[in-house]
């Protein structure tokens, strides 16, 4: 059982061990080069970290290494160690490895929910600088013209510090287009999506 909430997830948040600038862009990275498997994933992530690989997308470390920031890190905010080194690595790569495996698929079950329910407007994955640069998932369309963007997030999202929510919200505001988002939980269901088929409704 895999398991990414609790203190560790405060922690983890607080501190900032998982923003994409401090460990990788492990989304784009999965879009990039499909990993089929849990290990293809850490092999991944781990050859990103210590190869120049002509997609351009570097890790600033491995699993391991990121798990081992996040032990480091309770001295600083608890000013004592509650997990062991070994909670904390596995904590990392169920948030890495597992959790983000599952985000992908959680991506296409929300086109696929999307595109069946919204039939007078189309949604495709976000590639490229709205993935990266404005943190968009899903782009909206309607006759072809992109109106909004959706991004899909666990409801744990909620918890993370106040300048990583911030962050992804200023970087949504530089398209000048609405972005909604929407939630699941530890279930994979949607909890919101009924309220975001209103707001796209009504685009």
């Amino acid at each position: 059982m895999t398991y990414t909430g609790g203190p560790l997830n405060e922690l983890n948040g607080k501190m900032g061990i998982s923003a994409p600038f401090r460990s990788v862009p492990v989304m784009k990275l999965i879009r990039t080069h499909n990993p089929l498997s849990k290990d293809a994933l850490v092999q991944l992530i781990a050859y990103h970290y210590n190869n120049d690989c002509p997609c351009g997308i570097k890790s600033q470390g491995t699993v391991e290494m990121f798990g081992k920031n996040l032990y480091e890190s309770q001295l600083v905010y608890w000013k004592e160690y509650r997990y062991t080194l070994k909670e904390c690595i596995q904590w990392e790569y169920d948030l890495f490895v597992v959790q983000s495996l599952k985000g992908g698929i959680i991506e296409k079950k929300a086109l696929h929910n999307l595109n069946e329910i919204l039939t007078n407007f189309q949604f495709e994955e976000a590639e490229g600088f709205l993935d990266e640069e404005l943190r968009i998932d899903i782009i909206i369309k309607k006759n072809t013209i992109k109106v909004g963007g959706i991004q899909i997030k666990p409801l744990t999202y909620k918890l993370m510090r106040q300048e990583v929510i911030s962050f992804n919200k200023m970087a949504n505001q530089k398209w000048r287009k609405p972005v909604f988002y929407m939630f699941y939980d530890k279930d994979e269901n949607f909890i919101n999506k009924d309220e975001v088929v209103l707001e796209i409704q009504n685009l």
